[in-house]
């Protein structure tokens, strides 16, 4: 009995350190990537999971509340960080749209690896 519980326990701690070395990776690279997304910002990425660097990024400063905010022509995002500290709105249409897809997301830190449409503009809310 004690022999059969010792298997199962280092089989168990086994099964454990392979799936953090298998899921830490990736997860600290999407971390990472993402994190040159400052503060105040909301950033765009070209692939999934963040990949590259950020191909655009807008702030307050330098966009319109509640006005429609396409990304630059031949810019397309498949994934983004919001690290305002509004909602914002993704479209996937570039003149914000409502045919096609769009969805709202909070501020303060919201990273999104793999959004589900290509996104081509966006629209920042007042705070709530």
């Amino acid at each position: 009995m004690n022999r059969k519980r010792r298997r199962f326990v280092c089989a168990l701690a086994l099964t454990t350190s392979l799936l953090t070395a298998v899921a830490a990776p990736g997860a600290s690279a999407d971390t990472a990537a993402a994190s040159a997304c400052a503060p105040g910002q909301v950033c765009f990425w070209p692939s999934p999971g963040f990949a590259g660097a950020p191909m655009a990024s807008f702030e307050l400063a330098d966009s319109n509340v509640e006005q429609c905010v396409s990304l630059p022509e031949g810019v397309d995002a498949l994934s983004f960080a919001n690290r305002m500290d509004r909602y914002v709105t993704m479209y996937q249409s570039r003149e914000c749209a409502t045919e096609g897809d769009f969805s709202t997301y909070p501020g303060e830190g919201v990273y999104v690896p793999d959004v589900p449409y290509t996104v081509r503009a966006f629209e920042i809310w007042e705070k709530p």
